[in-house]
């Protein structure tokens, strides 16, 4: 496979890990693409089947493999340390893009350059999947995405467009500290510099569910993961109000204490608390 020497306006970025039986599929889909100004960077992640054959074996010159020991997130920087791309277009290598995905998504990024990640809505498929399980998150420019996350991530990853710029000039990589919850801590730390978000309320990704996927695996673990950042975020608003508004931090404290002693859930403490800065966005210090 030979690297095009020209630039492509998008960077398709995925890890790959004994994804043989599925492989094919997805590259298949990015294919078939109806915009067709794209490299698609696979990172194989120490697969010990036959995936890397099967990218070996495809012909089209726009898809690039790399190879890399068994280590995910590692394996998600490299390829997108690799990109080339003016937007990086992420993807999981067990799902399904609809043909119009890259068009779509190229389109919103370049009419409105506010735009820091495009995602879009998806639907699930697999065995035992009910027709029709359609992914709904958001629609539109997102306000304040910060606090709605602290709500629900409403950012499907693998739906995810990322202005390249964006990254670099701040140094953003998925961090090893938050397996499980990678993505979401690459969300939450492009919000905190001022990075939009725009949701697009089209199914233009077929996710596939298995109960081989980390989601399904790692549960426990990426629920700690989670609320662990969610409290960092909380922290990082609460020290940009201290100076006029320090109630906030004592009534958040608070808030933890009566969830040690089991009178309040975790998810309780963040409506509370994003009800309290939503409420009051006029007021505190936060980010549009």
């Amino acid at each position: 496979m030979i690297k095009d020497k020209s630039i492509p306006a998008i960077s398709i970025v995925m890890s790959a890990y004994n994804v043989e039986k599925y492989i094919k599929e997805a590259i298949d889909s990015i294919i078939g693409q109806s915009f067709s100004n794209f490299e698609c960077i696979i990172v194989d992640d120490g697969s010990t089947d036959s995936t890397r054959d099967i990218i070996r074996s495809c012909q089209d010159e726009r898809i690039v493999l790399l190879e890399n020991k068994h280590d995910f997130i590692a394996s998600l920087n490299l390829g997108m340390d690799a990109a080339r791309g003016k937007y990086i277009a992420r993807m999981d290598a067990d799902d399904i893009m609809h043909p119009d995905r890259l068009k779509i998504q190229y389109s919103v990024m370049e009419s409105e350059p506010s735009i820091t990640v495009c995602g879009t809505w998806m639907q699930h498929f697999g065995e035992r999947v009910p027709p029709q399980s359609i992914a709904v998150s958001v629609n539109g420019l997102v306000e304040f995405p910060l606090l709605q996350f602290m709500k629900i991530n409403f950012m499907f990853n693998p739906t995810a467009v990322i202005r390249k710029n964006f990254l670099t000039e701040n140094r953003l990589h998925y961090e090893q500290n938050y397996i499980y919850a990678e993505d979401l801590k690459l969300w939450i730390e492009i919000a905190k510099l001022g990075g939009r978000f725009y949701i697009d309320n089209q199914v233009l990704l077929y996710y596939r569910i298995s109960e081989t996927q980390i989601t399904n695996q790692k549960r426990k673990e990426q629920k700690a993961a989670t609320e662990s950042m969610l409290v960092e975020v909380m922290d990082w608003l609460l020290e940009r109000n201290k100076e006029y508004h320090p109630e906030l931090k004592g009534t958040f404290e608070s808030l933890i204490k009566l969830q040690e002693k089991e009178l309040i859930s975790f998810a309780e403490i963040l409506e509370i608390m994003q009800k309290i800065f939503i409420t009051n966005k006029n007021k505190l210090e936060l980010l549009t």
